[in-house]
């Protein structure tokens, strides 16, 4: 278990991976990551977000937008503000889904956009969270969105379930990576926490911090408030060496995490 703080999605994303590189079996339980601005990006940030979005993409890997988008689609929102997300998006992945044979993919996104509760009935679990949120701005904690549920009289906060036992339990791996979100409210500033199930360090978690801040953005941007800080606590965390078809070596990990390294050690001097 560690905890790893800083400033920017991807100078966390460089320390965690790094500590995960320097235990003997590359991986731990409980990896929690703090960053206080996860949306804002210095020149290092961005440099160390190209590299390894190059080396992702040179090693058969998919680019770290394309695993941002599957937590939030931030192009639909763009475009099409909220009904671009609400409505337009969901309509899109439909017609993708019906040509592809893995009818799960992308589901981060459409789990939180459509979800069925106990009657059946379909609803958008984003869409009223980002309601509630700008009904009740004042309260830290207001309510909970549980995967098939109704509303609590008196719930404990501002969650969405993704993990579904009812589908999930079945696959060998445990369904989705991302398991949950919560999201609070702080001196007029949203926070989100998220919990993920599985975390690969390499393929994955620097595109799934762009994802949940794009998803802080839009909730941030859409009711008026600030952006708080993101917090992800990975429960296993595993520096991977990419799975089927991309795949590299722990030399190549290395190469990687120093030319990173070597971004923010040019922006020191620079300051």
């Amino acid at each position: 278990m560690e905890l790893i703080r800083g400033k920017s999605g991807p100078q966390v994303w460089l320390d965690a991976t790094r500590y995960l590189r320097g235990n003997p079996s590359h991986q731990d339980f409980d990896l929690i990551l703090h960053i206080a601005d996860p949306v804002g990006l210095s020149v290092a940030d961005r440099a160390v977000m190209n590299r390894t979005d190059a080396f992702l993409k040179g090693h058969g890997a998919g680019s770290l937008n394309t695993v941002a988008e599957t937590i939030f689609p931030l192009q639909d929102y763009l475009r099409g503000k909220r009904e671009g997300v609400f409505e337009i998006y969901p309509e899109r992945m439909k017609r993708i889904h019906a040509v592809r044979s893995d009818k799960r993919w992308g589901c981060y996104a459409m789990r939180i956009l459509r979800q069925k509760d106990r009657d059946g009935k379909v609803y958008n679990p984003l869409k009223e969270l980002l309601e509630k949120l700008e009904r009740m701005p004042q309260f830290k904690a207001s309510f909970e969105l549980g995967l098939g549920h109704p509303q609590d009289e008196e719930p404990a906060g501002d969650d969405i379930a993704i993990y579904e036992g009812a589908t999930d339990r079945k696959r060998p791996y445990g369904g989705p990576c991302l398991s949950h979100l919560s999201v609070k409210v702080d001196d007029g500033k949203i926070r989100l926490n998220a919990t993920y199930r599985s975390h690969y360090y390499m393929q994955r978690t620097l595109g799934n911090i762009m994802g949940l801040g794009r998803l802080l953005y839009f909730l941030s941007h859409e009711t008026g408030m600030g952006i708080g800080p993101l917090t992800i606590n990975s429960t296993y965390a595993r520096l991977d060496t990419g799975f089927a078809p991309a795949n590299w070596k722990l030399a190549d990990v290395d190469a990687l995490l120093a030319a990173c390294t070597a971004e923010y050690e040019k922006e020191k001097i620079a300051a």
